[in-house]
């Protein structure tokens, strides 16, 4: 279990991890090799964070992000928390070796106590007494600086500040021009990415969807019947090359409607949520026991990721292209359970900033349904999950997580 104090990214399978296509090897004794491996994994250069990269044969395995300000109140204990994410048994099969980066906003400086020896330290070990795995490399970013953390020079004085960031990234960069193409996204791109106009909708697509006035199904049988035919049709329809379409979706108005109006209700979507991971046969025999306390926690340990049950990770790529073929047909309540939708799959798949860049669109966008105390907004739920929880459980058992599913396809 996470520290709820402590945000980390969850591990990511060695075989999901590899070098683009003709690239150059690159090396962590490389201050740019370094950086753009960073942003290659995580979309973009974090800012107050610890990061940490497993090593096998060869090529990263699994990774993590920390917040840094929690960890350094208790480095010890935190040092330790981060070499079991990264190399305990959850994480198995462990890296070989780790790197570490520490991203701060301070100039690196001679004349200032190291407030990172404890932590290093920490982690180092804590890595060979999980896995037999050393701490090979650590760079101390700050400032636009990078540096060496474990400089041994003659006088270390001569290591600081150490080189311009932006050049060491951008050497590489140019070096091993595939590292720009197949990045991961930044949070905030994945936001960007999923508000950009649907070029599959126009104006009179939204009206005959907005002509539908027929009330949504109520019952919730009906609203599973409804939400699985969708599910099931994206998996049925995707081409070869993508998990799941949701492309029909512009040309079934009644359908969409009927999808869209479902959100108005958190018990409709809560039971989305639930098909959505678990199948519609487990639900119905969740929901046949929803009046017992016992059925009541395990909807919701199925819904926030608390089950042994490991989520059914095709339906929950389903839903993602649902979701954003829907958007254009929401408003207001309705876009923001979209939103926060969104921000559930993301905290899911073990990603809690860009599941709190969601959420956060959703508290800026719908201030006043955010407050409600009646229908609170599913994005609501999230950051509290993630103040609650950390990670998601299914992300951090690299085995159950969408990282190693992903990987495995």
């Amino acid at each position: 279990m996470s520290d709820p104090s402590a945000h980390h990214e969850p591990d990511r399978p060695p075989h999901e991890q590899h070098s683009p296509p003709d690239a150059q090897p690159l090396s962590v004794e490389r201050p740019g090799d370094a950086l753009a491996l960073v942003k290659h994994t995580f979309g973009h250069l974090p800012k107050d964070s610890l990061v940490i990269i497993g090593l096998s044969a060869g090529t990263t395995g699994g990774h993590l992000r920390v917040d840094l300000a929690p960890v350094l109140r208790e480095p010890e204990r935190l040092g330790a928390q981060c070499a079991e994410w990264i190399a305990g048994p959850a994480a198995a099969p462990a890296p070989e070796a780790a790197m570490a980066l520490i991203f701060d906003s301070e100039i690196p400086d001679p004349d200032c106590p190291d407030q990172y020896e404890i932590l290093m330290a920490a982690l180092a070990r804590g890595l060979l007494e999980q896995a037999g795995a050393s701490l090979v490399k650590v760079w101390h970013v700050g400032h636009g600086y990078i540096r060496d953390f474990q400089s041994c020079d003659v006088d270390e004085r001569e290591s600081f500040p150490g080189e311009d960031a932006d050049s060491a990234l951008s050497n590489t960069l140019q070096r091993i021009p595939a590292l720009v193409s197949t990045r991961a996204s930044s949070p905030l791109e994945a936001l960007r990415d999923f508000l950009a106009p649907n070029p599959l909708v126009t104006e009179d697509q939204q009206g005959r969807v907005c002509g539908h006035q027929a009330p949504p199904p109520r019952r919730s049988e009906a609203v599973t019947a409804l939400w699985e035919a969708a599910l099931r049709r994206c998996l049925r329809e995707a081409p070869a090359d993508r998990r799941a379409d949701a492309g029909w979706v512009h040309r079934s108005p009644e359908q969409t409607a009927a999808l869209v109006r479902t959100l108005e209700h958190p018990e409709h979507v809560e039971i989305l949520m639930a098909l959505t991971v678990t199948g519609i046969d487990t639900l119905e025999d969740l929901l046949t026991r929803g009046d017992s306390d016992l059925g009541t926690v395990a909807l919701t340990d199925a819904v926030w990721g608390l089950s042994c049950e490991p989520p059914r990770w095709e339906r929950v790529e389903s839903l993602v292209a649902l979701l954003r073929h829907l958007l254009p047909y929401a408003a207001d309540a309705q876009r923001a359970q979209i939103l926060g939708l969104r921000s559930w799959v993301e905290w899911l798949r073990g990603s809690g900033s860009t599941a709190s860049v969601f959420a956060d669109a959703v508290r800026e966008q719908y201030p006043d349904l955010w407050r409600s105390t009646a229908a609170p907004p599913v994005a609501r739920s999230v950051l509290a999950c993630i103040s609650t929880l950390g990670v998601c459980p299914w992300a951090q058992v690299k085995e159950s997580s969408y990282s190693w599913w992903s990987g495995s396809r």
